[in-house]
C-alpha cells in the first residue's frame, strides 16, 4: 500500500533470537528496536535476516469498535443519552 496517509513501510533486521523473542532493529538506525514474539514472524527466521514491516491504519475496525462501545454505553445508561458520561452498574 503506497498511501502514506494510512500506511508506512519499514525495513528491519533480526538482531537476536532469545527465549521466543526476536529483537528487530530498524535498518540504518540501531537506536530504534523492539522485541516481537517469534510466533508472529515468518517461520525459519534467523539472526541477520531482513524483514519488511507495513503498518496500515484500519479505519473500518475503528468505526466498528466505536459503534460497539456506543451500544454498550447505551445499555449501561439504560437507553438514556449515549453521550451521558455517568452510568450505573
Amino acid at each position: 500500500m503506497s498511501d502514506t496517509a494510512t500506511s508506512s513501510e519499514h525495513h528491519l533486521v533480526v538482531d537476536s533470537l532469545t527465549e521466543g523473542l526476536a529483537r528487530l532493529v530498524l535498518y540504518g538506525n540501531d537506536h530504534i528496536y523492539f522485541d516481537c514474539p517469534v510466533a508472529l514472524l515468518p517461520a525459519g527466521l534467523r539472526e541477520g535476516d531482513h524483514l519488511r514491516l507495513t503498518l496500515t491504519r484500519d479505519d473500518v475496525a475503528r468505526l466498528q469498535e466505536q459503534a460497539e462501545v456506543k451500544n454498550l454505553l447505551r445499555e449501561l445508561t439504560q437507553g438514556s443519552d449515549p453521550d451521558q458520561k455517568d452510568f450505573y452498574l
